[in-house]
């Protein structure tokens, strides 16, 4: 496998519509659900391209509103990096963003004590 695979597989997992943002606090149980399952594919794809271990995203992170938030907040502009109207610099601005993300997402998650085998809920403020 080469690394156009990967990028062609990756472009399969978003739906052929423009990149849009989702308002998690506005979804109902459903659409939340549906909403989880296609980040997941998103995430998991993420993670494996990038080698990020359960530092930056950990395997509860689906449990975790900022997480979620911030790995949606990604997978939106990685979308809207790689549409054929983009410019040839999208790409280069999404992992400009993509360092600070991650730098985000390894403050939480070490904020979070989770690892790689426990999950520790959050407490409700």
């Amino acid at each position: 496998m080469n690394p156009d695979d990967d990028l062609a597989r990756a472009l399969a997992l978003t739906p052929p519509t423009d990149p849009y943002v989702v308002c998690w606090r506005d979804l109902d149980p459903t659409s939340t659900t549906e909403e989880l399952d296609r980040l997941t594919d998103w995430v998991t794809w993420a993670a494996t391209r990038y080698n990020l271990d359960h530092k930056v995203i950990p395997p509860c992170w689906s449990q975790h509103g900022a997480v979620v938030e911030e790995l949606s907040a990604l997978r939106t502009f990685w979308e809207s990096s790689y549409q054929p109207d983009a410019a040839p610099s999208e790409p280069l601005a999404f992992h400009r963003d993509l360092t600070l993300a991650l730098r985000r997402l390894r403050d939480w998650t070490s904020l979070l004590g989770c690892t790689r085998t426990t999950h520790r809920p959050q407490a409700d403020s």
